[in-house]
């Protein structure tokens, strides 16, 4: 039986068909699976798509706490690879593990993620706010030096929350936000670090 799932990863994967052999993703919102099957073939510049064999699969994760983000690791050219599907809600979670674990005999248990596995989100964000700071920073020393920025042309829309957000702050109130921010991430780091989220497991 095929079965569609919403999937939320942010610039990537929209939308997953299961079917009785392969998972299918592919990063355009389709609402039934006769939209899928009719559209998933075409091609466009910003198209992109993901076809797994079910029997490449070998684990299962996902947090035990709020865990709508599962964690797929298969078999590519002899290869571990890892795909990370954030589904919509628990029943979909659930109803997608049933499904695919059957054929493969994956069993549940339980563990403690990965020390690297349990810092990631807090690494990505400790760099994202170091990067935003800078760009904050820079345009804030840009406007009390008398100087204006340019906020045409492609991504103007960032550009125009950034010059808001550096009129707003400053040189020292930017560094004191991404200052703040950045200390929250060190603190999510070391304390992953410490004692690793629990995580269900699905594996053979």
């Amino acid at each position: 039986m095929e079965q569609l799932f919403k999937i939320r990863n942010e610039k990537s994967w929209r939308t997953l068909l299961l079917t009785e052999t392969t998972l299918q993703l592919v990063n355009t919102d389709y609402k039934t699976i006769e939209d899928f099957k009719e559209k998933y073939e075409e091609k466009g510049f910003l198209k992109k798509r993901l076809e797994v064999s079910i029997l490449d699969i070998t684990r299962i994760s996902h947090s035990k706490k709020n865990g709508l983000a599962v964690t797929i690791t298969y078999n590519d050219n002899n290869k571990d690879t890892d795909l990370l599907l954030n589904f919509t809600s628990e029943a979909d979670r659930d109803a997608f593990i049933a499904t695919v674990s059957k054929p493969r005999n994956l069993t549940a248990g339980e563990g403690r993620q990965s020390r690297g596995k349990a810092i990631l989100p807090s690494l990505v964000g400790l760099g994202i706010t170091i990067f935003f700071t800078w760009i904050v920073y820079e345009d804030a020393w840009v406007l009390e030096q008398g100087g204006s920025i340019d906020t045409s042309g492609r991504r103007s829309l960032y550009k125009m929350a950034f010059k808001w957000l550096a009129e707003q702050l400053g040189t020292t109130g930017s560094l004191v936000a991404g200052g703040a921010i950045s200390l929250l991430c060190l603190y999510f780091i070391y304390k992953n670090l410490q004692s690793p989220p629990e995580e269900v497991v699905y594996a053979v």
